[in-house]
């Protein structure tokens, strides 16, 4: 019966001394254990092209002039040749800065206009990681209690050193 009382004794004073360690390592530990912050952002660039066709039946008339006059040979209906003077006309057609055309010739006119504009649409998104720290060493103290199945109780203390490195 002496022996169990020995034995009794002996596992609650080892249950208070592992409930002490761990309240103190909860306690203090956390807050000396923290990883220093190191943040890397990372930028994912998306680049997207796309072709847009518009197309416009009667395009904006904006200006015309004369720039030139030529004196060319026609051919009449009874085979006789005149000269006479063609005036050479350029014509500017355009709306904002959605197009602009211009037509030069003799009796220019632009029919219909179709355009295929590049859109071109960047996206950006970052993002932050902490990456794991290329070397860390790590410390550790606390209580040990060692109960022999003859009943002895021993306590001490322990200390483990850590070396780790990341590739």
């Amino acid at each position: 019966m002496e022996e169990f009382k020995q034995l009794v004794k002996s596992f609650l004073g080892i249950t208070l001394v592992v409930a002490v360690s761990f309240l103190i390592g909860a306690r203090y530990g956390r807050k000396t254990a923290r990883i220093p912050v190191r943040l890397e952002v990372i930028k994912d660039t998306t680049l997207v092209v796309t072709h847009d066709t518009i197309v416009r039946e009667r395009p904006v008339y904006v200006a015309s002039y004369v720039y030139d006059t030529i004196i060319t040979h026609f051919t009449t209906v009874e085979h006789d040749t005149v000269l006479a003077n063609v005036p050479m006309e350029r014509k500017v057609y355009e709306e904002d800065s959605l197009y602009r055309a211009v037509v030069t010739g003799f009796r220019p006119n632009l029919e219909s206009l179709t355009i295929y504009p590049t859109i071109t649409t960047i996206t950006i998104k970052e993002r932050e990681r902490i990456p794991a720290p290329r070397l860390s060493v790590g410390a550790t103290v606390g209580p040990s209690v060692l109960a022999t199945p003859k009943g002895q109780v021993h306590a001490g203390l322990g200390a483990t050193v850590g070396l780790q490195y990341r590739f």
